[in-house]
């Protein structure tokens, strides 16, 4: 496949369309295990963590998604064994007051599907799950459990056919608002990188701040398709649908003099702060990019 084979070689939006691609067939596995979305969440950002490190050990490119499903089904089986017993409803975190009802209702229609989906096995959980909250077409849902077509067939009209007699509500709705989409994959995706240790800027239109990067501090480009930081290390931007710049600086740049720098960057239309004095840093002033994140300026006295 080649998105792996872009991956594997370093390429993050390749990655990020793995992601995109891959997220509710390892969701329904999780959950299939889990029995709790938001756990099941979790099992699978970590679960890509994973393969993004492990990538490279793939041999077979055209079997990612089982080689996907098979990293899933070991994570979820690892966080069912360190869970915690459950705090009764009362001490637990709870919604505001007035989001309680409806957090109720769906809490309550989240473990009557959960026992329902008792009666079935582990990949028939997955795929009657995966057949709700994703467009896949069953040949695909077979590929990613490695079953046939006609098994994949089979469990899911059996499936169907138990979750309907033993649940009266919609269920097929449950399942569907369960669906993950961009948000999902931009927390994915800061994830890894943060895992990694790699440095990276949220954006709402990468080219821009790519080119806004390469016009005022001359960054060049990588092979990957990322920044390059003066330390020969990568920076990559992520673009996002929506974004709010955090309140601290994302990257502090060690400049030589302050005064020139600043000077250079009003010149040409960024937002500065004016430079002020510190014991410890020296003259540093704030900046900010076309998305308004925050950087500081640091020239030690």
């Amino acid at each position: 496949m080649q998105l792996a084979e872009q991956a594997a070689a370093g390429d993050f939006e390749a990655f990020r369309n793995i992601v995109h691609r891959y997220s509710n067939a390892m969701l329904s596995a999780a959950f299939s295990i889990l029995g709790d979305y938001h756990e099941a969440q979790d099992a699978v950002q970590e679960a890509f963590a994973k393969s993004y490190s492990r990538l490279h050990t793939l041999k077979s490119k055209e079997r990612l998604g089982s080689w996907l499903y098979t990293i899933t089904h070991r994570t979820s089986l690892d966080m069912m064994k360190r869970r915690r017993t459950p705090l009764p409803l009362d001490e637990a975190l709870a919604p505001s007051s007035d989001q309680v009802h409806s957090w109720l209702e769906h809490h309550e229609l989240q473990e009557a599907v959960w026992a329902a989906m008792q009666c079935l096995e582990e990949k028939s959980r997955s795929a009657v799950a995966l057949y709700y909250v994703s467009d896949w077409p069953m040949k695909e849902i077979g590929q990613f459990l490695n079953l046939s077509l006609s098994a994949v067939e089979s469990r899911i009209r059996r499936a169907r056919e138990t979750l309907k007699r033993q649940l009266a509500g919609d269920f097929e709705s449950y399942f569907r608002s369960c669906c993950l989409g961009s948000p999902f994959e931009e927390r994915v995706s800061q994830y890894v990188l943060k895992r990694m240790g790699h440095f990276y800027i949220p954006a709402v239109n990468k080219e821009r701040t790519m080119d806004w990067f390469a016009a005022h501090f001359q960054l060049a480009r990588t092979p990957q398709g990322n920044l390059e930081l003066g330390t020969g290390q990568q920076l990559y931007v992520l673009e996002c649908a929506n974004h709010t710049p955090p309140a601290q600086p994302l990257l502090s740049f060690a400049v030589y003099d302050a005064a020139a720098c600043w000077s250079q960057l009003n010149a040409s239309g960024v937002v500065t702060e004016p430079i002020t004095q510190d014991e410890w840093l020296g003259s540093c002033f704030i900046f900010y990019d076309p998305d308004g994140n925050k950087y500081s300026a640091m020239a030690p006295g």
